[in-house]
């Protein structure tokens, strides 16, 4: 279900962008079409000018389609295929007085440009299109027809063309602007967020994950990816109800938030870095860290996080954590392989004893490799009081 959310926010957020490149591309197809066809009847006709204008805009047009294929973050294709429709409806209205019914061409070009556009520059087009329009049929500066009634009645219904295509692109302009507001201001939440914690969920974990494994350098930094799991947990739910269950997630939660960096330090944006896997199940990828000793230190205070007595209804002492621990690239080189080394170092930890936390390259001798802190790779605490699982 997050997954499913996730994608259709993502598709409602970009979906403007979507249509645009679907409108410019259907326009630009329809529009050489014409300009071959009109290309070749006025050439063959001796009508050099408006046959070589033909010619011209369906080259521009052909290679601004071409661009707009190719290119994944295609710029200005909106603005060239605009410059080219209106070139060719002032050529039509201003010195198109020999071809017959040249004006109904003027309708779909501006439609054209008004969905083409943004509201705003499509509503300014527009505007500027049919002022000047009833400025050249009451000024008499172009013979529209040699009826002034006919010539008005075009006016009129530009107008009310113009109008309809800028109402649908206003109110589409409008639900577009919104939703990608309700995006980018926290309804991502929805669908990238554990309802409970607050932390990232599993889809948005390994989404961000997947992507940051593969822009770490190899520059002899430490990157690890550490699985938690809260001991006992079941034990927890049972005795003193989901409720407080809940509670301890929530507090687990913000312990390690708190604990544990969730910003980018060259861009300084809060990344999916902690989340909620399942259940009781926590992940958590830890990058750039300088030294294995430094992320024994960060995984020894995880495993310190309940140190302090935690108290509600009932006192419930000795809350405590196995970890498992995977390290990239030495471990795996991609993310579920990461994520499987990593869920067998935290089993591993629970096995033995619990409240520990043991490295995955550790795993198999790890019943030898119960040192102090910090020299070994598995550091006992203080157990708990001995709890059922």
């Amino acid at each position: 279900m997050n997954k499913l959310m996730g994608n259709q926010l993502k598709e409602m957020a970009e979906i403007s962008s979507v249509r645009k490149h679907k409108v410019i591309l259907l326009s630009s197809l329809l529009s050489m079409i014409v300009f071959t066809l009109y290309g070749y009847h006025h050439l063959t006709n001796n009508n050099f000018i408006f046959g070589f204008l033909c010619v011209a805009s369906l080259f521009v047009t052909t290679t601004n389609l071409i661009y707009l294929l190719i290119a994944k973050d295609a710029k200005y294709t909106d603005v060239i295929l605009t410059s080219v429709l209106l070139t060719q409806a002032f050529m039509v209205f201003v010195y198109g007085a020999e071809l017959e019914n040249r004006l109904l061409w003027v309708y779909p070009i501006l439609a054209a440009i008004i969905f083409i556009n943004t509201f705003v520059v499509g509503l300014i087009i527009s505007c500027t299109c049919c002022t000047l329009a009833g400025i050249a049929i009451y000024g008499h500066l172009v013979l529209v027809s040699s009826d002034m009634l006919a010539a008005e009645r075009f006016f009129i219904s530009l107008i009310a063309m113009c109008a309809v295509c800028n109402t649908s692109s206003y109110f589409y302009s409008k639900a577009i602007n919104y939703i990608t507001s309700l995006y980018l201001e926290g309804i991502e939440k929805l669908a990238y967020r554990d309802h409970l914690t607050g932390l990232a969920n599993r889809w948005s974990f390994e989404n961000w994950a997947t992507m940051k494994l593969s822009e770490i350098p190899k520059d002899g930094r430490v990157t690890a990816l550490v699985f938690l799991d809260i001991d006992n947990f079941k034990h927890i739910n049972d005795s003193y109800g989901h409720e407080m269950g809940d509670k301890i997630l929530k507090n687990f939660a913000h312990r390690i938030k708190n604990n544990v960096r969730t910003r980018d330090r060259e861009t300084h944006k809060v990344d999916y870095s902690i989340a909620r896997f399942a259940g009781d199940e926590f992940v958590l990828l830890l990058y750039d860290v300088k030294s294995l000793k430094d992320l024994d230190n960060i995984l020894y205070r995880i495993c310190h996080l309940f140190d302090s007595k935690y108290k509600d209804k009932q006192l419930l002492s000795n809350v405590t954590i196995s970890v498992g621990a995977a390290l990239y690239p030495q471990d795996a080189d991609n993310l579920s392989e990461l994520t499987r080394c990593a869920d067998k170092a935290m089993y591993a930890a629970k096995h033995n004893g619990k409240n520990q936390y043991c490295y995955y390259q550790n795993v198999g001798n790890y019943q030898t490799q119960l040192l102090n802190y910090p020299d070994g790779k598995v550091t006992p605490i203080h157990r708990a009081t001995e709890l059922n699982t």
